[in-house]
């Protein structure tokens, strides 16, 4: 039986799409029939015109652009990266030995990665190093200085590898290596800074609470004190109660950072201060660090 289709307002395809179609899902082929009909869309377009969700809308995109059947509109606003497991999966082994062949940078991630987290690559390996310089846009040698980073974290699993190159891109901007090593050093400075209140305070390798988390960020990462800063409120903290505690550290820390002090020579300038200078809050130290120390109590 012979097939017929109306000569007018076709939906011209591009022939690569030939070898691509035995890999390729309904949804898929959906999308791109959709696509080549509208000339452009976005993902909720897509998810709401197809009966599909977003995260399947991102997919096919990602599985046809991947092709380089389709290329994104540059012009358009960035969107966030989709979060769902089931993306880093989009890309076949033609498509992956393709891009291997084609992009020495590509290639020379993949080796570095498998090299960081000594063993082999699987496809899935690939196909989410793929996502992330192909989809995502990430300069390889940006994702292969992240895997490093992240063994020296201990960690040397792909899946903490993407949760943290899209952490970085989505939530901290960083999509140039130029960036990443800037980011990265401040990140090696936080780690530095808390390993040592780590050592201070005995905690040794047990992992920090929640809680406990969240003050030693504040204290570095939020408000940018120095390590000597949080060392005096120790010290203070110690002699005073004759244990660590760190609610009590962080009273006295904002206190100081409320005030503008960072470093131990800002809190002894201003405890040096003579009482009735002028400043009645600072002007006798015992009394500014009892109300410190108060402060903790309350936290």
């Amino acid at each position: 039986m012979k097939i017929k289709t109306p000569k007018d307002n076709l939906i011209a395809l591009p022939m690569d799409i030939l070898p691509r179609l035995k890999g390729a899902t309904g949804t898929e082929l959906k999308v791109l029939l959709y696509l080549f009909a509208k000339k452009e869309a976005d993902t909720p377009e897509l998810a709401l015109q197809l009966g599909i969700t977003p995260a399947e809308a991102e997919g096919a995109v990602a599985f046809w652009r991947g092709a380089g059947i389709i290329e994104p509109d540059e012009s358009a606003e960035k969107k966030p990266v989709p979060s769902s497991k089931a993306l880093y999966k989009l890309y076949d082994s033609q498509t992956i030995a393709e891009y291997r062949e084609k992009d020495a940078a590509f290639c020379a991630c993949c080796d570095m990665v498998a090299e960081s987290f000594g063993k082999q690559l699987t496809k899935n390996d690939y196909s989410a190093l793929l996502y992330l310089c192909d989809y995502v846009n990430l300069p390889p040698e940006m994702v292969s200085g992240i895997a490093a980073y992240c063994v020296s974290r201990g960690k040397r699993s792909m899946q903490y590898l993407m949760s943290t190159a899209l952490g970085m891109y989505e939530q901290d901007g960083i999509d140039t290596y130029e960036k990443f090593e800037r980011h990265l050093a401040k990140l090696e400075q936080l780690h530095s800074s808390i390993d040592r209140v780590r050592k201070m305070c005995g905690f040794g390798d047990r992992e920090l609470t929640s809680k406990e988390r969240t003050l030693l960020d504040t204290w570095f990462e939020k408000w940018d004190l120095s390590f000597e800063l949080v060392r005096l409120a120790y010290e203070k903290t110690v002699d005073t109660t004759g244990k660590i505690s760190l609610p009590y550290m962080n009273g006295m820390l904002k206190r100081w950072y409320e005030s503008g002090f960072t470093t131990p020579d800002d809190v002894k300038n201003k405890d040096s201060k003579p009482a009735g200078s002028g400043d009645a809050s600072y002007g006798d130290s015992d009394a500014f660090f009892e109300a410190a120390l108060k402060a903790g109590f309350e936290e």
